[in-house]
């Protein structure tokens, strides 16, 4: 029975479980910058030192707003699903003319001015990192490059790090397998690891390793880079900005011959740029660890918590957002493994407004599997052009801007010239057409036959005959394309690389993001409810459904496989071979599928004739 009025939206159910899991890896994050804000403080005081209240706590605070930045840098780009896109470059140019480049960059750089200003109001004078050095009292103070060389240096590891969020997609949270909620063959759920500090333990060595490499890589680059781009400019600025504070230096100051390159502030610049990568890459290793669990609320679905929990569950199978579409098929697909009162409920809901619930499940769930056919089928056709319908009394005629047309005969020769300018035109006219009758021999040829003879014996005695035969089109095209190939094989031609496997992706499985995990969690859902219904279904709905299931199962299995047989590799592709045509998205997809009419055939085998089943099925 379907609760009176309209069901809870699921967008209002998952949204408050998020904030808590959002909450729990901030506190994580907040330890880490109690830590990192006790490493960079004074040590002169045993106390005050690691006292959280106090500088440290202030410090830890302030430090706080750099991993929240990307925090909500990372709730608002959030999917579920592998970008699908043909290729690196494509990614690129899609992301060049969007505003996310430009979104994240900024995120970034304020994250590290945040971290840069801390850092140096925190550590000792002795580390002589102050905007201007007092001189002796017979010397005027100046401008310290210290702290600019600092600061563009951590401008160059926000911009580094934008360029690693965006190449390896930070904003996608899924398992390691690319699939939520389903196994490629079996039929249960993968084993995903639900306490997240377990889920971080195998990744956190090798995350501290690539941090490490960076740190240690930028801190000996760092100056050379330093001195070679951006020191002018960032010098020139600083000094803008210390005019404009007002403080005593030389308005005619040029940079020192020698940059202040100290081993001191190599090592600083070594352990702060280190922090600062911990922090960011922990907090996205963080927040990932956190959101990725199952949609669960006290080991119960999430949509228990409504009125209508079927009604809040089938409104997040039909919702838009793709964030919300994926948590509702995971969590329909854990009741159908799990839960085995939930199941019943759906079966005994008959009288729903929109048709029983297992009606408007199954419809929900065929569709999402059945958009793959169609995607598939309408890859290559042409788009339909839709024309606008215009009335006849809607058109209007344009402004006459010649005369009248003629109305005597026309195909009669032209009267012969009266006039001095009737003449002039008529022989203007003559002089067009021979020119445009035969440009190359006839009159006003722009090169005459003696003239080809010349360029020809030149030509003879210039280039012996095989480098005029290397020069013919055909020839200089198959050498480009040699020069073509070679240069897709290294490492600078793979971003432009279409391989097979990511065209498949982005034919078959949507588009901007994969919808990868919905269609597999779909089909283990439709399976495993049809199964139970054996003894669940006391009203008989379900078996009435079930050649309909077998039937989307097929046809989806058959031209899947079919399409990732005959699809031709893109010319791009030189690494291509036979056997990568079973992509791990194929797979996937094509296992579950097996798997679901294995099942379906062995619960329903023994009453063909019962569910509908004739001879020909």
């Amino acid at each position: 029975m379907s609760a009176v009025g309209r069901p809870r939206p699921y967008r209002e159910l998952l949204t408050p479980v998020l904030h808590r899991r959002f909450t729990r890896a901030a506190g994580v994050c907040l330890l880490l910058c109690y830590a990192e804000a006790i490493i960079i403080g004074d040590k002169s005081s045993l106390l005050w030192s690691w006292f959280p209240i106090g500088f440290v706590g202030l410090r830890t605070l302030i430090l706080a707003i750099s991993f929240l930045l990307v925090f909500l840098l990372r709730l608002e780009l959030l999917h579920c699903g592998k970008r699908a896109t043909a290729s690196p470059f494509q990614t690129l140019w899609q992301y060049s003319r969007s505003w996310h480049v430009l979104h994240t960059a900024s995120i970034y750089v304020a994250s590290a001015f945040i971290f840069t200003q801390v850092y140096v109001w925190s550590v000792p004078e002795s580390a002589n990192l102050d905007w201007v050095v007092q001189g002796r009292s017979w010397e005027r103070s100046r401008l310290n490059e210290r702290p600019i060389y600092l600061r563009s240096l951590y401008l160059g590891l926000a911009l580094l790090q934008t360029a690693h969020h965006l190449c390896f997609d930070s904003d996608e949270i899924l398992g390691s397998n690319g699939v939520i909620g389903g196994g490629p063959s079996s039929g249960q759920l993968p084993d995903i690891e639900t306490d997240p500090w377990e889920s971080m333990k195998s990744k956190i060595l090798p995350l501290l390793q690539e941090i490490g490499i960076t740190s240690v890589g930028l801190s000996a680059f760092g100056p050379l880079l330093y001195t070679s781009t951006v020191r002018r400019l960032a010098w020139n600025w600083s000094l803008s900005c210390v005019r404009l504070l007002d403080w005593d230096v030389p308005h005619t100051e040029k940079l020192s011959i020698i940059p202040p390159y100290h081993y001191t502030l190599i090592i600083r610049s070594l352990i702060s740029s280190f922090m600062l990568l911990l922090l960011w890459r922990v907090s996205i290793l963080t927040f990932g660890a956190y959101v990725v669990q199952k949609p669960l609320k006290r080991e119960q679905p999430l949509s228990q918590d409504s009125k209508d929990p079927n009604g809040s569950l089938i409104n997040g199978l039909k919702a838009r957002k793709a964030v919300v579409r994926t948590f509702a098929y995971w969590e329909l697909a854990l009741i159908s493994q799990q839960f085995s009162d939930r199941r019943i409920a759906i079966f005994r809901d008959i009288d729903r407004q929109g048709g029983p619930a297992w009606s408007q499940i199954s419809l929900e769930c065929l569709k999402t599997i059945s958009e793959v056919t169609t995607r598939i089928k309408d890859f290559g056709k042409p788009p339909v052009q839709q024309q606008a319908s215009i009335k006849p009394e809607e058109l209007q005629s344009l402004p006459r801007l010649g005369g009248p047309l003629r109305e005597e005969a026309v195909l009669m020769g032209s009267p012969p010239p009266k006039t001095r300018r009737e003449m002039v035109e008529t022989k203007v006219g003559t002089i067009a057409k021979s020119y445009g009758n035969n440009p190359v021999s006839g009159y006003g040829s722009p090169i005459s036959p003696k003239t080809q003879q010349y360029l020809e014996s030149a030509r003879n005695k210039i280039f012996s005959p095989e480098q005029q035969q290397a020069m013919t089109p055909a020839n200089v095209q198959s050498q480009f394309n040699v020069y073509l190939t070679r240069f897709l094989r290294s490492s600078f031609g793979q971003p432009f690389r279409q391989t097979f496997a990511r065209r498949v992706r982005s034919i078959a499985f949507g588009q901007p993001y994969s919808e990868l995990p919905v269609i597999i969690n779909a089909v283990h859902s439709l399976t495993r409810l049809a199964t139970a219904s054996l003894q669940e279904d006391s009203y008989g709905k379900v078996s009435k459904d079930v050649p309909l299931l077998l039937n989307t199962f097929i046809t989806t299995h058959q031209v899947l496989e079919q399409f990732a047989t005959t699809l031709p590799p893109h010319w791009t592709d030189v690494e291509f071979s036979e056997d990568q045509r079973q992509t791990e998205d194929v797979r996937a997809l094509l296992g579950a599928l097996k798997y679901g009419l294995q099942e379906l055939l062995k619960a329903f085998g023994g009453f063909a004739k019962d569910v509908g089943f004739d001879d020909k099925d």
